[in-house]
């Protein structure tokens, strides 16, 4: 197809072929009937809507306040005028008013109409329109600058604004000049995202802010508002990122400027406390000025001054290293403690480089590590991997051998409980002084002689009363010798401690206890 459209022979058939069929249609008797050609029924009728009317009156004289704007038009005619007034879609009609002799006063004016087609029939629907004339009036007002959603730009506030012309020349009916509350220039901000120049129309506002139908010379001016963001003072922090070459050190740098103004959304600037200044390393090859990096916070726009420089001075490096540095960890848990597992000592050795001269004096007392605690668990004896941080004298750079290190956390509850459970458990008996151990080891043949003596008295004693006689000389043994063994413990010690008293107490109670439970279980024997 797009070979045959390159053809002009065929494009030039095509356009002929046209051209006799619109002849054809145009020139057919409408009488007639023929086949194969579009037939011309009765007259038919077509309508178009909201046709504007066009008033035309001395402009230099008068100014209309009122009148009908528009009107819709009835074409009536043959169906083949109407649809080749449709298909030419021609725009080139009008409707207008003739008011050329007409003074000031309300005027019903008939609605004319051309450039339509001769062989239609063209009827205004309304067919006459009403107008009123008022005298032309001019004054001059001074030109305002209206800033339109402000409150839609959540980053900047706008103000000292600066507008060309001062003045401009207003025209109009007399009435609606006597409205007129001001006249400005409309700067809408909302996407704005710095200081705005530019041209902006103007328009005349009633007292309301409702915008006056007058005339306007200029149409157009020229504005200039600065875009003022909230703003503060921080601080500025050099941070150094890459390394240098080997066998150099900085020994100084000094930034252009120790703080910047930053300015942006209210929020962004409250929470702002300091500014990020990036120099990089890999780019400080001698001695000279380098510029940083400013890393700008999410909502802050811009600073002042835009951009930062810094000083470095390069000189040779020394080295050294520092033995079993201790290490602290920080932000532990409350009532929580630790041990080391790596290093299990606790500290590790650094190693510290710097200019001539800048690492004398420089011992691992001067060296702070510190292991940054992260709470990534809840198990009482678990195994955590902390980063680890150093710091130490301006001037003198720090690489510890381990970069993280390994703790067990033991939190404080539970190491009580623990630790009291174990008390209770691991008892020994040992802790009985040694005067009742003799005690108790005497009693037996102190019961022995008791039931010797008692054996003699009654010589025709039975098994069971040599039982009982010896379950109650152990009782009577129990009871005499708890209060000196007690007394004596804390009178020989002389510490008076309540608490291995009160140990001892409890052991010789179960004891004694104990005794008396066997002695009922040989009694029962006995009956038996």
């Amino acid at each position: 197809m797009d070979k045959l459209f390159a053809n002009k022979w065929f494009v030039r058939f095509i356009s002929l072929a046209f051209a006799v069929m619109l002849y054809l249609i145009v020139n057919m008797d409408p009488t007639v009937n023929n086949a194969g050609v579009v037939p011309d029924g009765e007259d038919q009728t077509y309508t178009i809507e909201d046709v504007e009317i066009t008033p035309e009156y001395n402009q230099e004289e008068y100014a209309i306040t009122s009148m009908t704007e528009d009107a819709d038009v009835t074409l009536a005619g043959s169906q083949t005028a109407i649809m080749l007034f449709r298909l030419s879609r021609s725009d080139n009609y009008e409707l207008y008013l003739d008011m050329q002799d007409l003074g000031a006063g309300t005027h019903n004016i008939q609605v004319s109409h051309r450039d339509f087609p001769t062989d239609l029939e063209v009827t205004p629907s309304p067919e006459y329109a009403t107008v009123t004339l008022e005298e032309k009036e001019e004054t001059t007002f001074p030109l305002e600058t209206q800033i339109l959603n402000e409150e839609q730009n959540e980053e900047f506030s706008f103000g000292n604004p600066t507008v060309s012309p001062e003045e401009v020349t207003v025209s109009g009916a007399g009435t609606i000049i006597d409205q007129i509350d001001r006249v400005v220039a409309q700067v809408d901000v909302s996407e704005a995202d710095g200081d705005i120049n530019g041209t902006f129309p103007i328009a005349a506002l009633d007292a309301e802010g409702n915008e006056l139908d007058v005339n306007i010379e200029p149409q157009e001016a020229s504005v200039e508002l600065s875009a003022d963001a909230p703003s503060k003072a921080v601080p500025v922090n050099v941070e150094q990122t890459g390394s240098l070459n080997a066998g150099t050190a900085i020994s100084e740098v000094i930034a252009s400027s120790e703080e910047v103004t930053i300015y942006g959304s209210e929020r962004a600037v409250q929470n702002t406390e300091s500014i990020d200044a990036a120099l990089n390393l890999n780019e400080v090859t001698e001695s000279g000025t380098y510029e940083l990096n400013l890393q700008l916070p999410d909502g802050i726009q811009r600073t002042n001054p835009e951009s930062l420089s810094a000083s470095v001075t390069i000189q040779g490096e020394e080295q050294t290293t520092l033995e079993n540095v201790p290490i602290s960890i920080v932000n532990l848990p409350s009532g929580s403690s630790t041990s080391w597992v790596n290093p299990s000592s606790g500290e590790m050795d650094v190693q510290i480089y710097g200019g001539a001269g800048a690492l004398e004096g420089v011992s691992a007392e001067d060296i702070t590590l510190e292991a940054l605690w992260s709470d990534s668990g809840s198990s009482n004896e678990e195994s955590y991997i902390l980063r680890v941080e150093a710091s130490g004298p301006e001037g003198v750079q720090i690489s510890p051998t381990r970069e993280n290190v390994e703790v067990t956390l033991q939190q404080g509850e539970s190491r009580e409980t623990t630790e009291e459970g174990t008390e209770e458990e691991t008892e020994p008996e040992s802790e009985v002084p040694e005067e009742q151990q003799n005690e108790n080891t005497e009693e037996p043949e102190d019961s022995g002689q008791n039931d010797g003596e008692g054996d003699s008295s009654n010589q025709n004693g039975s098994t069971e009363s040599e039982e009982d006689g010896t379950g109650s000389g152990e009782e009577e043994n129990d009871t005499e010798t708890a209060p000196p063994a007690d007394t004596g413990d804390t009178e020989e010690n002389g510490s008076g401690a309540p608490k291995m008293l009160l140990q001892k107490t409890k052991k010789f109670q179960r004891k004694k206890i104990a005794k008396r439970i066997m002695n009922s279980s040989k009694s029962h024997q006995g009956i038996v």
